[in-house]
């Protein structure tokens, strides 16, 4: 069975050494957010290609976001991680700041081709 989307993007941003979270994350009782870390979830898979009324092809666009608290200065490269998984880059965009946990963002979308 191959690997879900999740499963890819997890295995492309873990040599970042960041922490990391699929959807949300939430820290644990009695735990801060970390200085740095990471979410990722799917924004929507589109059927591509089809043959014999099959699809053969799709395509997922994702979103990773990266929260830094006081700067986005010194970011880890998150573009680089996900392109050498087999990602494509396809657009970013900075997020509000946060001024409960003083963490300012930014969210990269990336698309993967899979074929069926």
């Amino acid at each position: 069975m191959s690997p879900t989307i999740w499963e890819l993007i997890n295995t492309a941003l873990t040599p970042l050494g960041v922490p990391m979270a699929e959807g949300s994350y939430i820290p644990g009782d009695n735990e801060a957010y970390p200085d740095l870390y990471m979410v990722y979830f799917m924004v929507s898979l589109d059927p591509e290609l089809f043959a014999d009324d099959q699809e053969i092809e799709r395509t997922e666009l994702v979103q990773v976001s990266i929260y830094k608290r006081d700067s986005l200065i010194g970011l880890p490269d998150v573009i680089g991680a996900m392109k050498a998984g087999g990602f494509t880059f396809s657009g970013g965009r900075e997020l509000d700041y946060d001024p409960d946990t003083r963490h300012h963002a930014i969210a990269f979308d990336f698309e993967y081709l899979e074929n069926l």
